[in-house]
């Protein structure tokens, strides 16, 4: 009788967007394939607010506003107006030429946590795109991790790295005082419409700040993400002018 082989690594904690993480594991995804489809984003399709790295400010700042919210403050870019709505994503492919945040792009590769500082690499099962009918990309190959595999692996690494660094970003604005609850409101028809509360960088603060703690800003590299983050909220505007437009 052959033996069933099971995955006995358990995570914890979740992670929205992914219906059912799987510790990926070579006896029990062995023979796992992954097929992309042509409607790789369909799961954010009714996604408003996605996680952003420090990284991707600059690019992010470009297409949608990108606020803080949460008592972590997390880095967050704004695709709709409301849950359930995304102005950027359509039939699961995002608008072209418009930033993919690259919590969108590892899907469905993760990590989760698996107790403490340790991390484990997962797969959402929920995704239709996995198979056992040898479609796409194999996982793994004589043993080992397929080159698919491995990048998506590398991926995560550098995805992990750079959380890491936005938390350092979060704490560096915390320890200054530079956060304030800002709203936004829109003017339609001669009234006002509250859109959204959040954290942002309050400029009168940042003004006032010290020429040492500007300058352990700018060093740090801090200081052109509080700009991109900034500059950002000018896009409210457009996606008042995209919700008037699908109307």
């Amino acid at each position: 009788m052959t033996q069933q082989a099971h995955n006995t690594l358990t995570v914890t904690g979740s992670q929205f967007m992914y219906g059912q993480p799987e510790a990926l594991n070579i006896e029990v995804h062995a023979g796992l394939c992954y097929q992309a489809s042509g409607a790789p984003f369909a799961k954010a399709e009714g996604v408003h607010l996605v996680p952003l790295l420090v990284g991707e400010f600059v690019q992010a700042m470009m297409h949608f506003p990108v606020i803080f919210a949460g008592e972590e403050k997390t880095p967050l870019a704004v695709m709709g107006l409301q849950e359930g709505q995304n102005f950027f994503i359509k039939d699961g492919q995002v608008e072209q030429g418009v930033y993919v945040p690259a919590y969108l792009r590892r899907h469905p590769f993760t990590l989760a946590s698996a107790g403490g500082d340790q991390f484990v690499v997962c797969i959402d099962r929920d995704s239709a795109g996995f198979n056992t009918d040898g479609e796409g990309q194999a996982l793994f190959e004589n043993g080992e991790p397929t080159e698919f595999t491995t990048h998506a692996m590398n991926f995560l690494t550098e995805f992990q790295a750079e959380t890491v660094h936005t938390g350092e970003f979060i704490k560096s604005l915390n320890d200054a005082g530079l956060f304030e609850v800002k709203n936004t409101v829109f003017q339609v028809n001669g009234e006002q419409e509250p859109v959204a509360e959040y954290y942002a960088v309050a400029e009168e603060r940042l003004a006032g700040l010290s020429d040492e703690q500007l300058a352990k800003l700018v060093r740090s590299g801090a200081m052109s993400a509080v700009h991109a983050h900034l500059m950002s909220l000018q896009r409210w505007n457009d996606l008042l002018a995209r919700r008037n437009a699908s109307k």
